[in-house]
């Protein structure tokens, strides 16, 4: 039976996911601190109020390619064999960094809105506060999505056995003081794994056994 072209495409969605997130980040630039006055971080939200409520709009775009990225993850480690609670364990990593990104783009369209009134300026350097430190439930999860992943693929496969090695790292780490590059590197854990199980799909065009089965040495 052959797979649809749906079916095939799917795992790209972590590449768009990952794309969208970096390019909303990269565009919004350096952002007051959160110990910046509220007169300064007032003045800087009402000049770029626009481009901060769209790039929070945006962001919300990425959300469901990553909810579905997610789903795709869990087929696959499934299909490798594993008994399901790992692959399930990286699904709940998923959803809870859709969750956590969400949770970005919410508080930042209320910071950039209320700074619309000069009245508000309290209100948004509060927001400011809250927007400077609401990254935790996104960092969380993507850390649980590449270690239950990465334990997945070394204990059945599905993937490389490296790669589910790297995963690990990239998932301790995150929990360290590298958590941020560990943050980072775990975007381009789920481009690689994208990639790779698009790839596989297009070369099976049908219903396969798992991408790499794990390598014995």
């Amino acid at each position: 039976m052959q797979q649809s072209r749906w079916e095939r495409l799917a795992p790209l969605t972590g590449v768009v996911a990952v794309a969208i997130i970096v390019a909303v980040f990269a565009i919004g630039g350096s952002t007051p601190d959160e110990h910046d006055s509220a007169a300064k971080v007032w003045a800087y939200y009402s000049r770029h109020h626009d481009k901060h409520i769209t790039l929070a709009f945006i962001l919300a775009i990425a959300l469901p390619f990553l909810v579905f990225f997610a789903s795709t993850l869990r087929h696959e480690l499934r299909r490798a064999g594993g008994t399901g609670q790992l692959s399930t364990a990286a699904f709940g990593g998923g959803v809870l960094a859709a969750a956590g990104f969400g949770l970005l783009a919410t508080v930042h369209i209320a910071l950039s809105s209320a700074a619309e009134k000069t009245v508000t300026q309290g209100t948004v350097q509060t927001l400011n506060v809250l927007d400077s430190n609401d990254f935790v439930p996104a960092a969380a999860g993507v850390a649980l999505l590449v270690l239950a992943a990465g334990v997945s693929v070394v204990r059945h496969g599905g993937l490389p056995t490296w790669l589910g090695w790297v995963a690990i790292v990239l998932g301790i780490a995150a929990f360290t003081p590298a958590g941020f590059i560990a943050f980072l590197a775990g975007g381009v854990w789920i481009i690689v794994v994208s990639i790779l199980f698009t790839i596989a799909r297009h070369s099976a065009g049908g219903p396969r056994p798992a991408v790499a089965e794990r390598v014995t040495t």
